[in-house]
């Protein structure tokens, strides 16, 4: 296997798909910004946030796998920052009015949205929801649970151990040992795995050097020529097939929790669901 980009891991399965994640967002948004219209107070809700994100799951998962696209860019997947972003801008600032309603709360020792902010007081004659119109939409996108919105957090801790796990099987560990000398025979460093060739802290600059593009070239060449990602993929797949029929039955709840959400949503945006 060159690359991994095509092929979905089991724990996928029950894990929001960036359609899945954008829609239940543009729902919130939806949603808060219907609430705020009702109390009758200036809101103008945040642009949305426009993080770099792999087409897959697994398309970068276990490093660069194409010589061609690692010629050019080095390490950093196309369209990903190569240094740490600055920080967003502060949000406009809200009337005293605007600010309970949307969290439900003025109270700066309470986290805005939050269970905390009870609500309850009136704004231009109606009454705030607990959490304000915050706290109001994720508890239409029954959003307000421990994942907050976002993956359960069992799928969540199957998807990294497994990948922890696999980088200390003894299989893995092999096709590691093969690369490793794969690279050196080549004139590259001795980085003992693709993890530590990738995170080089020589890399941590604004454009691709010479070296790291040449680097990474020759750890996409060396991991075909010894199939990691085979041998990667197959391994980080059979733990995350153990973990879930282990959890079997929580799993089960969490896949039926994800298409409610998803029916919420669609409700919301007035449009069907995405295919999982």
């Amino acid at each position: 296997m060159e690359s991994a980009a095509a092929h979905s891991l089991p724990i996928d399965a029950y894990l929001l798909t960036n359609d899945q994640a954008d829609r239940l967002d543009a729902a919130r948004r939806t949603l808060v910004a219907r609430c705020m219209n009702r109390f009758a107070v200036a809101y103008r809700p945040p642009d949305p946030a426009t993080p770099f994100r792999p087409g897959t799951r697994t398309q970068y998962r276990y490093g660069v796998t194409d010589p061609a696209a690692a010629a050019r860019y080095g390490f950093a997947p196309p369209g990903s920052p190569r240094t740490p972003p600055p920080p967003p801008a502060a949000p406009p600032s809200l009337s005293a009015e605007a600010t309970v309603a949307l969290t439900g709360t003025d109270d700066p020792g309470v986290k805005p949205g939050s269970a905390a902010a009870k609500g309850g007081q009136r704004v231009n004659g109606h009454v705030v929801p607990p959490g304000g119109c915050l706290g109001e939409a994720r508890a239409a996108l029954r959003s307000d649970n421990a994942e907050a919105g976002g993956d359960a957090p069992v799928a969540d801790r199957i998807n990294s151990e497994s990948f922890e796990r696999s980088q200390r099987d003894p299989r893995v560990v092999g096709v590691f040992a093969r690369w490793a000398q794969c690279m050196t025979s080549r004139g590259f460093p001795s980085y003992a795995d693709p993890l530590k060739a990738s995170g080089d802290a020589a890399w941590r600059t604004p454009e691709p050097s010479a070296q790291e593009r040449e680097t990474a070239a020759a750890d996409a060449r060396c991991k075909k020529e010894h199939n990691v990602v085979g041998v990667w993929f197959a391994v980080d797949a059979a733990y995350q097939r153990r973990e879930i029929e282990r959890n079997g039955k929580e799993l089960a709840a969490v896949k039926a929790e994800l298409a409610a959400r998803q029916e919420l949503a669609g409700a919301a945006l007035g449009t069907l669901p995405p295919r999982p």
